[in-house]
């Protein structure tokens, strides 16, 4: 049995005539004929009974017409279906990405995504640079946003969509405040709030090298797994920070930021599985760049 042969005989049931059903159908009436006599021998019943001024459907013909119609519905939805995913307009989307990133892109990034592709369902976790390139690594995440450098991973391809300042967090009313531009050595000899190293080991050590000066080694006082909770630390006094600009957005009480002269810049990127040519993660990207 042939999917043709199907839509072959749904014309002919709703026609309830050959001629017009072939018309319908762009096919002449010979072929159209010989189709359905065909699937009727490999059915083993007859499905039309003709004469030769009508055509009328046995009861078996009305009951394979419905399933027929039901069928071919179903068909025709899974083909939209895969071509609307192929077309990156519906599916899933699993996008992990660091909590600063949170604080800058990822809010406009998800708004435009979702105007744009309103069908799609988007999954956003949180997670450390080192845990979303394993999980892209494994695919289990479609899209990561982290902050490099990060290792050469054969597995895993990277695209730059952001580049920002870092700037210093200081507890307000912290002599450092006075100055309208801080030297970068003079972070290095506070007491510093980080976040741990295995989050993201490349940006920790890129912060602490650029905070080091000759004879002298940056002293973390206390490490801190989120921003949100760095920048608090921050408030109460106990050290300074060194940070992404777009943390400037927690406007916290008793924090005060400032420009450091000489700060590497932070960059963001996003990380998806090499060989991946997922169309949603190629515009979620694309929506990050805009």
């Amino acid at each position: 049995m042939e999917l043709r042969q199907l839509r072959y005989f749904v014309a002919v049931a709703e026609e309830l005539h050959f001629r017009r059903a072939a018309v319908r159908l762009h096919i002449s009436q010979p072929p159209l004929s010989q189709q359905i006599r065909q699937l009727e021998d490999e059915l083993g019943y007859p499905l039309l009974a003709r004469t030769r001024r009508r055509v009328e459907l046995t009861p078996a013909g009305e009951a394979f017409l419905r399933d027929a119609r039901a069928l071919l519905a179903e068909l025709d939805g899974a083909v939209e279906t895969a071509r609307r995913i192929d077309a990156g307009q519906t599916g899933r989307l699993r996008v992990n990405f660091v909590g600063s990133a949170l604080l800058s892109i990822v809010p406009g990034i998800v708004q435009r995504f979702r105007a744009a592709r309103p069908s799609v369902e988007i999954e956003l976790h949180e997670r450390s640079t080192i845990e979303q390139l394993r999980a892209i690594s494994a695919g289990v995440v479609d899209v990561g946003l982290v902050r490099p450098p990060i290792d050469d991973i054969p597995e895993v391809r990277t695209e730059t969509v952001l580049t920002e300042r870092t700037v210093a967090a200081l507890p307000a009313g912290h002599e450092l405040t006075s100055l309208r531009r801080i030297p970068l050595h003079r972070l290095g000899s506070e007491p510093l709030v980080m976040f741990p190293r295995s989050q993201a080991p490349g940006f920790h050590d890129l912060l602490m090298s650029s905070m080091s000066a000759p004879g002298t080694h940056p002293q973390v006082v206390q490490y801190a797994p989120e921003m949100l909770t760095i920048i608090g630390l921050v408030a109460t006094g106990i050290g300074v920070s060194l940070v992404p600009a777009s943390v400037t957005r927690l406007a916290l009480d008793g924090v005060t930021y400032r420009p450091v002269a000489g700060a590497p810049r932070a960059e963001l990127i996003a990380i998806v599985r090499a060989g991946d040519d997922s169309p949603l993660a190629r515009a979620f990207i694309e929506h990050a760049r805009a």
